[in-house]
């Protein structure tokens, strides 16, 4: 059986100093690091928060450019296509009013080409009447 005698007290004392002195050694310097830890891991786990709120906020920053820049090169193009489509009505009209131009110097040319050719026609028919008349009446005219 458990004798309560002087050797409990000294083992409990002992139990006490080697508690205290664990509590000195070990125990102090583990919670200290693992403190250090938490406060380490706290600050490294804020950082990455930072980090991720900064990498989002770049990333729409970034989708915003983009979809700006798409904007404004749709209507970039819309200005384009307005102005070569502006530019083909202008191109359009010189050629046909050149077109036009032309068809009418060919058609005087023409009409001049028609005149000229009838009064060739006209003195070779006079020519001929007056040869088949000779040749029908046997003599000169």
């Amino acid at each position: 059986m458990i004798e309560i005698n002087v050797t409990l007290l000294i083992q409990m004392a002992n139990f006490l100093i080697f508690l205290v002195l664990m509590n000195f050694v070990l125990y102090r310097p583990i919670r200290r690091i693992v403190a250090e830890r938490q406060k380490l891991m706290a600050e490294k786990q804020e950082g990455v928060d930072r980090l991720e709120n900064d990498a989002l906020s770049a990333l729409k920053q970034y989708e915003q450019k983009i979809q700006d820049s798409r904007r404004s090169g749709i209507q970039k193009i819309q200005e384009i296509k307005a102005s070569a489509y502006d530019e083909e009505k202008d191109l359009l009209r010189k050629i046909s009013e050149e077109a036009a131009g032309q068809l009418q110097k060919m058609r005087s040319q023409i009409h001049k080409d028609i005149g000229v050719a009838r009064d060739e026609l006209l003195e070779q028919v006079k020519l001929f009447s007056v040869q088949l008349a000779q040749k029908i009446l046997g003599r000169s005219i």
